[in-house]
């Protein structure tokens, strides 16, 4: 619980986020959040990529449209220029050949590692932090495979592949760990 609350004050403390966030709360989509990479890369004191989006995430099974996700892209786009990425959660599961998602919260906890499948967003001008498994990958800077792309698993090779793609195998001040273990 300790590592959670430095987390929150962490990103509390990022004015650049909590801007983000409240660009974010303005455009007023249901169960929207800031997510993965962009949050872990401020957890971790990186700086932000040039390949690096700012990942938006939201839930809204009545449209589902592509296009109504790059129109959110645009407003948010017109409204500070930056590499926006929304997606719709309830149409995700199609991408990722799941069963529908519950929820945002829901989604995020199928992203491939654990120290991806975090989010914050401000609900009624407070902060907001979901750790789908817990604070201690990202205080130990394990990169973990949730239980969906644990070694054994039919998807265990796309987090193989991203562990490549994002060279984390190289970085010295990362572990990789190849199977999700509850005790983590």
């Amino acid at each position: 619980m300790h590592r959670t609350i430095e987390i929150e004050q962490l990103l509390q403390e990022n004015e650049t986020l909590m801007e983000h966030l409240a660009l974010l709360d303005r455009l007023g989509l249901p169960d929207a959040w800031i997510c993965a990479g962009y949050i872990r890369s401020l957890i971790w004191g990186l700086a932000l990529t040039d390949k690096q989006d700012i990942d938006v995430v939201y839930y809204d099974a009545t449209d589902t449209s592509e296009a109504t996700e790059k129109q959110y892209e645009e407003k948010l786009k017109s409204w500070q220029p930056l590499p926006w990425s929304v997606k719709n959660q309830a149409r995700m599961h199609h991408k990722n050949n799941l069963p529908p998602y519950r929820s945002t919260c829901d989604a995020i906890a199928h992203f491939p590692e654990t120290v991806t499948a975090i989010a914050a967003k401000l609900t009624d001008g407070q902060f907001q932090l979901y750790l789908a498994y817990g604070a201690e990958d990202l205080h130990t800077r394990t990169i973990r495979p949730t239980p969906l792309f644990s070694k054994g698993k039919p998807k265990h090779a796309i987090f193989q592949k991203r562990v490549i793609d994002k060279d984390w195998d190289k970085r010295r001040d990362l572990r990789i760990a190849y199977q999700f273990e509850t005790n983590s």
